[in-house]
């Protein structure tokens, strides 16, 4: 059931030297195509990073929160053509990066993703200026986050859901706080 699912998929950023199979990284990125886009216009583009010196290099993207990407067996840039969907683009990728959190959980992987939105480079410039040379991307395309990937090396407690009758909402009946 999908609710197992979600209350298996926990943030991992500590993993093993174990590697990602092929197969696996395969089914992950096939589940990733299956995710719906706006109108169907498909903007999200995947870039695999397995490589541990460029790992090590794309950890240090921004200046907190991406240092879990030098340990990871593998890295998936989600990245979207802003000219395909401009107004629907960073949607896309959260959907597409959600499927992808979920199959890795399903396959007993660990994963969780780094922002790029509005993060900075320690030298000063944008984290997207900086991963726009690292991937020698063109304008048109917006690294929207990266996802690192590989057998857990930590376990995390069930996550306890937020509570329903403070976030659930009968039409408008029910004033929001």
């Amino acid at each position: 059931m999908l609710l197992d699912l979600v209350e298996k998929r926990r943030s991992i950023r500590k993993f093993t030297d174990e590697k990602v199979s092929e197969e696996d990284l395969r089914e992950i990125l096939t589940i990733a195509l299956h995710a719906p886009t706006a109108k169907n216009r498909n903007p999200v583009r995947y870039i695999i990073i397995r490589d541990k010196k460029r790992l090590e290099e794309l950890s240090n993207y921004k200046v907190n929160s991406a240092k879990f990407l030098a340990g990871a067996d593998v890295a998936i840039a989600i990245v979207t053509d802003s000219e395909i969907a401009p107004n629907t683009n960073h949607q896309d990728a959260s959907i597409a990066a959600t499927y992808i959190l979920l199959a890795a959980a399903d396959l007993d992987l660990g994963a969780t993703w780094a922002n790029v939105v509005d993060a900075k480079h320690e030298s000063g410039i944008s984290a997207q200026d900086f991963l726009h040379k690292f991937f020698d991307l063109e304008d048109k395309f917006d690294v929207e986050c990266i996802i690192g990937i590989g057998h857990p090396a930590e376990e995390k407690s069930e996550k306890v859901p937020f509570e329903y009758s403070e976030n659930v909402f009968e039409d408008l009946h029910d004033k929001l706080k």
